[in-house]
């Protein structure tokens, strides 16, 4: 079952200062040996402009904003109900430098609420939430990013501020099962498809691997865009499935490969649910025996600046992936 709530504009941002005392004071955790994370005056003095799930938020607060630990209040109260252990929650996520407001990472995120799929702050801080809210944080950035925090250009002593707009929240299913490798197929195979112009080519070898050329001096889409390069007569991909894919990326701006299972040597199986927008809005439809083509802005699909940054590219790269489609498994 899913539980929504509507993405209305929910108060004038003037109004919102008065509701940031809210907190959830009193609300149990829903995970097991997890504790809600604490309110401080630091989280409770957060303001931001912007309404409930707008895709892009300011923070009003004066800089620097510094925290010792991590503190958490609730500004905009919800009216849904409480996200649960394994609940996929999608939230629209923004994260800020404390130190001068800077937007670090802006998009909406689907998060399993669960030990395996969140790191301990962040269950902290949603395992209290409701459907609705608003949840502001604000901790310290090596808590929050590690060593990874140099790559995001954040002083480790300085702190991050994060918000997450709880925009819904589904119970989570069984798993889907597995198949074995004799089980999937080698490679693509179907009636191939004539993918439209501007687009990067494939040529393939004999097993199946793609070859992917940019084409010479054109822009990259500013939108996910996928295309269907060769379409498969097996079963239909749904959404929670385990898919099985041989793939290969590239980045545009220099076509270079960054990823590749095919480089590995074996294909890769993963449940659409817990991937990026990239793969699972390309696999979600396609049938098995297709192969399609994914190119990826970092907003739009992708990891966003700050991620492919983290990885080592260019914070406005875009990337190209080629996915064969070998086998799913429906969820039950």
């Amino acid at each position: 079952m899913k539980r929504s709530r509507a993405l209305l504009a929910l108060m004038p941002v003037a109004m919102v200062a008065g509701l940031l005392t809210a907190c959830s004071g009193g609300v149990t955790s829903s995970i097991d040996g997890v504790t809600c994370a604490p309110e401080g005056e630091i989280s409770k003095s957060l303001e931001f402009k912007g309404d409930f799930g707008a895709e892009k938020l300011e923070l009003k607060t004066k800089t620097p904003i510094k925290a010792k630990d991590l503190q958490a209040s609730t500004s905009i109260k919800g009216d849904g109900e409480q996200v649960t252990e394994n609940d996929t929650i999608e939230a629209q996520l923004s994260l800020f430098n404390g130190k001068n407001g800077e937007v670090l990472q802006s998009g909406k995120s689907g998060l399993q609420l669960s030990s395996q799929g969140l790191q301990p702050w962040a269950l902290e801080v949603l395992s209290c939430a409701s459907v609705g809210d608003r949840v502001a944080a604000v901790a310290p950035a090596a808590d929050v990013l590690g060593d990874s925090a140099a790559q995001f250009g954040v002083d480790p002593k300085d702190s991050i501020v994060m918000v997450f707009d709880v925009l819904s929240a589904e119970q989570a299913k069984a798993e889907p099962g597995t198949l074995k490798p004799e089980e999937l197929l080698k490679k693509a195979e179907g009636e191939a498809q004539k993918p439209a112009a501007g687009l990067p080519t494939v040529e393939l070898a004999a097993d199946g691997s793609p070859t992917i050329t940019i084409p010479e001096g054109a822009t990259a889409p500013d939108k996910l865009t996928v295309e269907t390069l060769i379409k498969g007569d097996g079963e239909k991909v749904q959404e929670g499935d385990r898919v099985y894919v041989n793939y290969r990326g590239v980045i545009w701006r220099t076509g270079e490969e960054f990823d590749s299972s095919w480089s590995r040597g074996e294909p890769i199986g993963f449940v659409t649910t817990g991937v990026i927008g990239g793969f699972s809005k390309a696999l979600v439809g396609q049938t098995v025996g297709s192969q399609v083509m994914s190119i990826v802005p970092a907003e739009d699909g992708g990891y966003g600046a700050a991620g492919l940054q983290q990885q080592g590219h260019q914070p406005d790269d875009v990337m190209v992936f080629v996915l064969d489609i070998l086998g799913t498994v429906h969820a039950e």
